[in-house]
């Protein structure tokens, strides 16, 4: 078949010419590169089966980020709070009490508020860190006041009632800076004779 003649081939110079008229010629297929093609095509559904194998085992895939997911939960949990159960347990009072005796001298210190309607009073404080449940106090015979009586050392100490739940300042000692959450903090100076 013979090349197709375009009106601006008369204006290209002979050489120009002479490759637009090259690239127009139909070039003759090699057979080997047909056979190659013809193959491929028919190749073609296997890769669309293996393409539904994959779409059947996305399912797969996302149960397995689900454990790589919990997983690494799990190893930050770990990782953050520590896996020894002694290292994350409650102080216990007499333990703390024992250790503060032997820090030094310690003196009886008697904690008293007022709270008729309260069905719950514990102290918290740094000398028994911040624990709600370490050192719960009584009601008094009358039922109206909350007591209890804790040996500390000698020293400074910050600290708080709390009565159902929430934080209370003592209102009979000085008040001390609040703390971290803003409720307030009272002072007690343990003190030697």
């Amino acid at each position: 078949m013979t090349a197709m003649r375009d009106q601006r081939d008369d204006q290209l110079t002979p050489e120009l010419a002479r490759v637009a008229e090259l690239l127009r010629a139909d070039e003759p297929v090699r057979p080997e590169w047909r056979a190659a093609v013809l193959e491929e095509v028919a190749r073609t559904p296997r890769e669309a089966q293996r393409s539904r194998r994959l779409q059947l085992s996305i399912p797969m895939a996302i149960a397995a980020g689900i454990i790589c997911a919990i997983g690494g939960a799990a190893i930050s949990y770990v990782a953050t709070h520590g896996s020894n159960a002694s290292e994350r347990a409650i102080p216990n009072p007499a333990a703390m009490q024992q250790t503060a005796a032997a820090t030094g001298p310690s003196l009886p210190v008697k904690f008293s508020i007022a709270a008729p309607q309260a069905a719950s009073v514990s102290i918290v404080g740094d000398f028994n860190h911040w624990n709600p449940t370490a050192l719960p106090m009584t009601r008094s015979a009358d039922g109206t006041h909350w007591e209890i009586e804790v040996r500390l050392p000698l020293g400074r100490y910050s600290y708080a009632f709390l009565i159902d739940g929430k934080v209370s300042a003592d209102p009979t000692a000085p008040q001390g800076a609040g703390d971290d959450f803003g409720a307030p903090n009272s002072v007690l100076m343990v003190r030697g004779s």
